[in-house]
């Protein structure tokens, strides 16, 4: 039997990676960007406009209310699904201050976060 051992970064990129955590976190505080609980959904508004942006879709939180045989086992994220009048776009918490600030400076995002 071979040995084999677990991938573990280095001290280097743990400090890199908490501080771009941190950084993301003083700019949702400065441009008063909400959070979710778990840190995976944020919320915000540009020009009237609602924004939600998740590593999830809403749907894919929904199905996860729900054990296989049907039933509710926690509550619903959004009970009604998708509203509306709010954008959706699924991208990671890393991208958070590209996003926004792409959408602050007027630029039209796809579903991803990417430019159209």
């Amino acid at each position: 039997m071979g040995y084999s051992r677990k991938w573990k970064p280095s001290k280097a990129k743990v400090a890199e990676y908490a501080s771009k955590m941190n950084s993301i976190d003083e700019f949702c505080k400065l441009n008063d960007i909400h959070q979710s609980s778990s840190s995976d959904s944020y919320y915000f508004t540009i020009d009237g406009v609602d924004y939600r942006v998740s590593n999830h879709t809403v749907d894919s939180s929904n199905r996860k209310a729900y054990n296989s045989m049907g039933e509710q086992v926690r509550s619903l994220y959004h009970p009604g699904g998708e509203c509306e009048n709010v954008v959706y776009i699924t991208a990671g918490k890393t991208r958070i201050i590209e996003i926004y600030n792409d959408l602050k400076n007027g630029y039209e995002l796809d579903r991803r976060g990417n430019r159209k």
